[in-house]
């Protein structure tokens, strides 16, 4: 379980990085776009994903067509864990939505023919979610620490909703008959899903700091 401090200091992380696009007159998910004039529907921003090489953790932020969007999100990140050894495989960590102010809403897990990944348990994905840190500089660098500090503030809500995806997956197969078939449905794109309060959250952790 992650102490108070971490909890407190992601929150203040969450805070310094809102702000600051605040001051520029930007949401989260106008800064998400790097500077792109148009937001294309499925289009990766950054395009070639944001990679920490020396980690192996990843993400990039997009959007589905209109029809296929939940009613008043704007788009949401995905997140992986790369291996450093074999970089072609990878797996998905958690997805995280935003609603058309930059205010996180939604978090959320995937199977496996929506990012291609690499299937594996729950205890591994959590084992990389904890860690999950991005460093890089530039334009990319407060999004990279908005992200890294999210993992910490929601970790518990991302542990519950990645054991439920494996339990969800594992009815589906008895019902299906095999897990191949399953992770390539297109009946089944989001396995679990809960909505989230980050004001709330931050209320709740900011006021222990004071």
């Amino acid at each position: 379980m992650l102490v108070q401090s971490t909890l407190c200091m992601a929150a203040q992380e969450i805070v310094s990085v809102q702000t600051r696009y605040a001051k520029q007159g930007k949401s989260l998910c106008e800064a998400a776009l790097y500077g792109s004039k148009q937001f294309v529907e499925w289009q990766h921003y950054p395009r070639n994903d944001l990679v920490d090489s020396d980690s192996g953790y990843e993400f990039y932020y997009h959007s589905h067509e209109s029809e296929g969007m939940p009613n008043g999100e704007h788009g949401h990140f995905h997140l992986f864990k790369r291996s450093t050894n074999t970089p072609e495989k990878f797996h998905h960590l958690i997805g995280i939505a935003l609603n058309q102010q930059g205010l996180p809403v939604r978090i959320f897990t995937t199977n496996q023919w929506v990012t291609g990944e690499s299937m594996v348990d729950a205890k591994a994905v959590i084992k990389a979610l904890r860690g999950f840190d991005v460093v890089t500089k530039g334009r990319a660098g407060p999004i990279a620490r908005w992200v890294s500090a999210f993992t910490k503030l929601f970790y518990l809500e991302m542990k519950k909703l990645i054991h439920q995806r494996d339990e969800r997956i594992n009815q589906l197969k008895v019902k299906v008959g095999n897990l191949p078939s399953v992770l390539q449905s297109k009946k089944h794109h989001v396995i679990t899903e809960c909505k989230i309060d980050l004001l709330n959250r931050l209320s709740e952790h900011l006021l222990v700091v004071n």
